[in-house]
């Protein structure tokens, strides 16, 4: 019995691992038909295929939870991907965009920005010069260059958060904000 249990939680570890990988294997500017190949490897569904705008979707996990993983493409190549997991709680949402944020940091180093450990003075500047708060406590940035990292937490609904990591997105809102 201990062998089955040992196995069935390896198999959770690895498949959780694996999906840490989507962000190292799959960055802006790789050829897009190396996509389905990883995420079929990653044990991802395919929602919906290369449509009209570039864009692919496939669901699977990341981090031990179920997200939605969502490619844009433009000429072949990958211009952003969003990893995007959605939570009831407020709690949990921040629980598991912590995790996150401590295993991006292990590989990309630290943030240039976060929020999600914003200190009470940097809190009291950013009212002061007009900042949105909401947005600037619920994001973590790596960098201001399209392609670097950047982690979102925001509520989108009656008991409803989402949690995206995105490389590739425009980081105007995260600039203009700070």
């Amino acid at each position: 019995m201990k062998i089955i249990v040992f196995f069935l939680l390896s198999l959770l570890i690895v498949e959780a691992v694996c999906a840490e990988q989507r962000l190292s294997d799959i960055r802006p500017g790789v050829p897009c038909d190396k996509i389905p190949e990883t995420e079929k490897r990653l044990g991802s569904l395919e929602l919906a295929v290369h449509d009209a705008k570039g864009i692919s979707k496939y669901t699977g996990t990341h981090g031990g939870k179920k997200a939605t993983i969502v490619y844009h493409c433009d000429k072949g190549r990958l211009t952003e991907q969003k990893i995007i997991v959605i939570s009831t709680t407020r709690d949990e949402a921040y629980r598991f965009a912590n995790e996150q944020k401590i295993e991006l940091t292990k590989r990309l180093g630290d943030p240039i920005h976060d929020g999600l450990d914003l200190n009470i003075w940097k809190r009291l500047f950013f009212g002061f010069v007009g900042a949105d708060l909401d947005y600037l406590t619920g994001v973590v940035v790596w960098g201001r260059a399209k392609e670097d990292a950047m982690l979102l937490v925001k509520e989108t609904g009656t008991n409803l958060w989402e949690i995206s990591i995105s490389q590739g997105s425009s980081k105007l809102e995260y600039i203009l904000n700070s």
